[in-house]
């Protein structure tokens, strides 16, 4: 049935060749998309779209995205969370095969694989066989799949759902199978991170330190060694990743958590530093990167980055200091100016007392020499 499926799916090259010219959702129309996909990562089945009359069904009401049943599943649809078996094909709108027949298993609505599959996968059975056709968007965007997805390419898939099963809470599982989710999380997230899709690569290092890594009231007893090295290779990846990202502080998280488990990660130790220095602590990233050496005095890279900060640091004091001494020498200068405000003051106020003394002196000589006039005049008349 996969066979026969795949060569359908080889007759629809061309219809997603004219989908791709014909249909261009607006704006407002790709947002409630993505916000469907990131938020919910499913179509809720109370609004489960029905099929047109050449059996496709518009999954997202855009034409982005679109699947067709080719052969029939049993049971209730995939719910989100489970842990789905899939055998698929993937083949580029050309119809070249990228992906033949391959087995994967993913969590379905975690971010496993392709937003296709996952939104699709959530309208199927088990049992079922399917072709899906979507746009870059639901696939690989615009930074494809080098060297065999380019960039923008929309994709045609035909999957087969083998299985799929609740997965049980971290706390009711043994160690094996959690550690056994967490490290294929991790390695889709090194796929994504080798291909510069930093956020789906971070989203998927969370999820695996989930299931490496989870808080000691989910479950008891120590880790074994090989389980604490996954650990901390797993939230030091998660740092390079944030860092990737532009979000420093939860990258800095991770490198700290990485620390505790493994004190002598250089390589923590190392990212650390970075996200200290994109944040403008150099100080504090100098002091992490000597941390590092003194656990490993022969790191080339360390070595090389702590010169590069140690400079850093010394030209950020040296500016500090010159901006210092230029807010010192403008408030001296004000001072200054303030005194010799106050100095001229006092001699305006001097010298206008000096002219005026002789002025009133002078009025009150003629007004003296007048009244003696006057009376002397008086004494000659009586």
């Amino acid at each position: 049935e996969a066979g026969k499926a795949e060569a359908s799916v080889q007759d629809t090259a061309e219809e997603v060749k004219k989908e791709e010219e014909e249909s261009k959702p607006t704006e407002e129309v790709k947002k409630e998309e993505a916000s469907k996909a990131e938020s919910t990562g499913e179509v809720k089945k109370e609004s489960e779209p029905e099929a047109a009359s050449d059996g496709w069904v518009d999954v997202l009401g855009s034409g982005a995205l679109k699947k067709r049943t080719k052969k029939a599943g049993s049971g209730q649809n995939l719910e989100r969370g489970q842990q789905v078996r899939m055998k698929y094909t993937l083949m580029l709108s050309s119809g070249k095969i990228v992906d033949d027949g391959l087995e994967q298993t993913f969590q379905l609505g975690d971010g496993e694989v392709i937003e296709a599959i996952d939104l699709t996968a959530n309208l199927a059975k088990v049992g079922e066989v399917y072709e899906a056709m979507s746009q870059s968007r639901f696939a690989y965007g615009v930074l494809g799949r080098p060297p065999h997805i380019g960039p923008n390419s929309s994709v045609l898939m035909v999957v087969e759902i083998i299985q799929a099963e609740d997965t049980p809470k971290i706390p009711d599982m043994a160690e094996v199978e959690r550690v056994k989710i967490g490290d294929r999380k991790r390695k889709i997230g090194n796929d994504h991170f080798a291909r510069h899709d930093y956020a789906r690569a971070s989203t998927n290092y969370q999820s695996a330190c989930k299931y490496l890594d989870p808080p000691s009231y989910e479950i008891s007893g120590e880790a074994t060694p090989e389980v604490k090295d996954l650990q901390a290779k797993t939230w030091c990846n998660l740092a390079l990743s944030e860092l990737k990202n532009g979000k420093h502080d939860a990258g800095i998280l991770a490198a700290d958590r990485a620390l505790q488990i493994d004190p002598k990660s250089t390589k923590a130790l190392y990212r650390k530093g970075k996200l200290l220095q994109e944040k403008g602590e150099l100080e504090q990233a100098e002091k992490v990167l000597k941390q590092a050496l003194q656990i490993d005095p022969n790191s080339v890279g360390c070595k090389q980055f702590l010169k590069e900060l140690s400079q850093k640091v010394s030209n950020q004091k040296k500016k500090q200091q010159q901006m210092y001494k230029k807010m010192l020498n403008l408030e001296e200068e004000k001072k200054e100016e303030a005194d010799k405000g106050a100095s001229s003051f006092g001699e305006t106020q001097t010298s206008w007392l000096e002219g005026a003394i002789p002025t009133i002196a002078g009025s009150v000589t003629v007004g003296a020499l007048a009244m003696a006039a006057y009376y002397g005049i008086k004494s000659l008349q009586g």
